[in-house]
């Protein structure tokens, strides 16, 4: 699958959906998150919104960087444009695999200056943007966005953890969601260039037989929130943030992270 054709799934996928663009996620799904060594990992990009989404293939102008870790060392992937699904990978070991993807910043143009306010109040950023920016308000809104997002796959029964793989803006599971004592809940920390994000708000996903639940939370001074994990099923684990964009192109620059695993 060619460049093109990659481009045109994406936005005919865009601009088919009654939502706009901004409502969209993306995530990593695993075709299995909990598995054996010797087996392979494959994994696709999705675009959706509540944990529901289409299947992208890898396309490499689109992607800044994807990676693969065991024990904090870089497994190397062979990428081809087209490859779908975006990532097979040989599982030649046990511990947690982590996937760690990097969009290329793309631009988005709002409708109209109220999408923008939604997608504001939704992150629950709108009260402190509009008294730090009056002079934006209901004007045209020029922005970027990129995505950064991670997947944790628990191989064999070895116990690992989750770290910092280098993102601008990830999310980083404090606490193996696969490991038992944790079957209740773990904590996540949040991380911007490197440095604790505190007081943004985390929305969680939990999906179990095609049916999603969706709960929210903040992180406190240190970056961390607690996540319960109560249910069962796949979860989706995501922040937003929205900053004045360093690029001549757009006025505002919003960076999205998600986390996904299986508990």
């Amino acid at each position: 699958m060619n460049n093109f054709i990659g481009k045109l799934m994406i936005a005919v996928l865009l601009s088919a959906s009654s939502v706009s663009v901004f409502a969209h996620e993306m995530w990593l799904e695993p075709e299995q998150f909990i598995t054996q060594f010797n087996t392979d990992l494959k994994a696709h990009i999705k675009v959706g919104q509540n944990f529901s989404g289409e299947k992208f293939p890898y396309i490499k102008s689109e992607t800044k960087s994807f990676k693969l870790f065991l024990t904090q060392k870089e497994i190397k992937l062979k990428h081809r444009d087209g490859d779908y699904p975006a990532i097979k990978s040989p599982l030649t070991s046990p511990g947690l695999y982590v996937l760690s993807y990097e969009s290329v910043p793309e631009k988005v143009n709002y409708a109209s200056f109220e999408k923008f306010k939604s997608f504001l109040e939704e992150q629950n950023v709108w009260d402190n943007w509009s008294k730090k920016n009056p002079s934006f308000i209901n004007s045209t809104i020029n922005e970027i966005y990129t995505r950064y997002a991670k997947s944790l796959v628990q191989v064999g029964s070895k116990s690992e953890e989750d770290f910092n793989t280098g993102l601008p803006f990830e999310l980083i599971a404090i606490d193996n969601p696969y490991k038992n004592e944790n079957e209740k809940g773990i904590h996540v920390l949040l991380l911007y260039q490197n440095k604790p994000f505190a007081n943004s708000q985390i929305t969680v996903f939990n999906k179990l037989n095609n049916k999603v639940s969706i709960a929210k939370t903040t992180t406190n001074n240190d970056g961390k929130t607690l996540i319960s994990l109560e249910n069962k099923g796949l979860y989706l684990v995501s922040a937003v943030h929205f900053v004045k964009s360093e690029s001549k192109s757009a006025d505002w620059h919003s960076l999205w992270a998600s986390l996904t695993f299986e508990q």
